[in-house]
């Protein structure tokens, strides 16, 4: 199989600016921003091969739906492969040490526990 695309979302991208933001002006280290999501970014960008190589998430209703996690520095990233387009769709970054079943359910309420 050929490489996928990455797609960044909007909410990811937001994710990422929003890191970006508190490292520059809240922790006032620009340059450590920088370096910062660009490795993440980079990690990111090593799922056009074998994205599929992630488990799928283990609760419902994340892993009907086949959303995986990547680990990326301190960072889960969510996705999901659409196969049909080769294509990998980057839905969120966020802290590994927020409550991430809470942050998920916030962030898409229409998604009902199956």
């Amino acid at each position: 199989m050929g490489e996928y695309e990455i797609i960044i979302t909007p909410d990811a991208e937001a994710d990422l600016n929003e890191l970006d933001d508190y490292i520059t002006f809240e922790l006032k280290a620009p340059e450590t921003a920088v370096r910062y999501i660009e490795d993440i970014k980079s990690q990111i960008t090593m799922l056009s091969k074998s994205p599929r190589r992630f488990k799928l998430m283990e609760n419902e209703p994340w892993k009907s739906r086949g959303v995986r996690r990547m680990n990326a520095k301190n960072f889960a990233v969510f996705f999901y492969v659409y196969e049909e387009y080769s294509e990998v769709y980057v839905m969120n970054v966020i802290y590994q040490k927020r409550d991430i079943p809470k942050i998920l359910a916030e962030l898409y309420p229409d998604i009902d526990e199956l």
